[in-house]
């Protein structure tokens, strides 16, 4: 992929895809995934998000011995019930149908397709499975992707650090309009479709600025357009247990087999009280 100037580049358009399946089945079995939620978007850095799709597919029986396994693990994930979802009425070939047609191919140029990384094997398997045959479709990764966006402004490759940095954010996991219906209204965090959202999100957060594009509604939600590069996309998860053993070491509260069940609660009380009256730093 090359690019004669940064117009081209801004103007260039992408597709960000994800594929949900129930689980992940072992090798030794036919179906290694049971397909049943995609999404997709269409992206440019000068446009953002233009359009998006999205389908609950109707997945596959899970072989025998395989259907507790495979509810378990859309229990723990996007939770979308194994058989008799209500919403799951596309098979494999209308799915695939559609989402050809919403990639607009032009004549013998079929347009290029990203995901993650660590989700190419699933996407691309069941691509090929949705297809019957090998899918002609070409499953690139955003990692390449926003590696190669970099170095085209600047002349020189970043960091495996920075590239995953960008990517590996939390900040709108529950951003308005950003996961489907069903898992917006279930408030359920895995979405295919919000996957692919965030990937848009990352990229306008990472590029928009370094080639001169203003993010807008379209780039990613407005409430977080005004981050810019000093924004915490972090999610930062605080064990309070080290902040207790802190302040236990601080203040020692040493009770003696002797202390009558009154006293222990009187001291443990006080120690709570004082806890509670600590103005930590921000």
């Amino acid at each position: 992929m090359s690019w004669e100037n940064d117009q081209a580049v801004v103007t260039d358009i992408f597709y960000f895809v994800n594929i949900y399946s129930h689980g992940k089945l072992p090798s030794h079995c036919e179906q290694r995934f049971l397909p049943c939620e995609i999404g997709c978007v269409r992206y440019s850095l000068q446009d953002g998000i233009m359009a998006d799709f999205h389908h609950f597919i109707d997945p596959e029986v899970p072989p025998r011995g395989f259907r507790y396994h495979c509810q378990a693990a859309s229990d723990a994930t996007h939770k979308i019930p194994v058989s008799g979802f209500h919403l799951s009425r596309t098979c494999y070939t209308v799915v695939l149908r559609e989402l050809l047609e919403f990639a607009q191919p032009a004549r013998g140029v079929w347009p290029h397709f990203y995901c993650r990384s660590n989700d190419r094997f699933r996407i691309n398997w069941c691509l090929n499975r949705m297809a019957s045959i090998e899918s002609r479709l070409e499953l690139l990764t955003v990692e390449d992707l926003l590696t190669k966006l970099y170095q085209k402004k600047y002349q020189k490759m970043p960091s495996k650090n920075w590239v995953y940095g960008e990517l590996d954010v939390f900040l709108w996991n529950f951003s308005s309009n950003t996961r489907c219906k069903w898992h917006e209204e279930n408030d359920i965090l895995w979405c295919a479709l919000a996957s692919c959202k965030k990937i848009a999100y990352c990229i306008s957060k990472s590029l928009a600025s370094m080639y001169g594009v203003s993010l807008t509604a379209a780039h990613m939600p407005l409430q977080d357009c005004d981050y810019g590069e000093s924004g915490n996309t972090k999610m930062v998860m605080l064990d309070a247990g080290c902040f207790q053993v802190r302040f236990f070491k601080l203040i020692p509260c040493v009770i003696s087999s002797s202390l009558s069940v009154q006293t222990c609660q009187f001291q443990l009380s006080s120690l709570d009280t004082v806890f509670r009256n600590i103005h930590w730093a921000d």
